[in-house]
């Protein structure tokens, strides 16, 4: 999505340490560079405002910030943290970070990444 006044919002701190402990709180594993890609997915969603989250144009940016990895690379590495989440963490901690009830049917990549952008505003 495209930010109309094209400033980039500055994530604080604060707002990185509660991000990478509440992605260890859900059960994403602190060993691989899943934690890391997911801190930066929603750093840079958050800084770009996005509403409607472009998963393509995060990997992109990822993939350029690491000019080692290409887009499909940075995919493989969420998706692979996304997919081996600690899954009794999960439950037991996802209504208490974000206040919202925890459905599997709904539970993605983007909607993690959105319910962060939300708790973040």
């Amino acid at each position: 999505m495209i930010n109309l006044n094209n400033k980039k919002r500055k994530i604080s701190y604060d707002q990185k340490l509660f991000i990478k402990t509440s992605l260890r709180q859900l059960g994403i594993n602190p060993k691989n560079n899943g934690l890391l890609i997911f801190q930066e997915a929603i750093t840079y969603a958050y800084s770009k405002d996005m509403i409607i989250i472009n998963l393509e144009e995060i990997y992109k940016y990822i993939s350029i910030k690491h000019n080692d990895k290409s887009p499909r690379t940075i995919e493989t590495i969420l998706r692979y943290a996304f997919n081996n989440i600690n899954s009794k963490k999960l439950l037991n901690n996802y209504s208490k970070i974000f206040g919202l009830d925890f459905s599997i049917e709904y539970f993605s990549i983007k909607t993690l990444i959105s319910d962060f952008l939300d708790i973040l505003e």
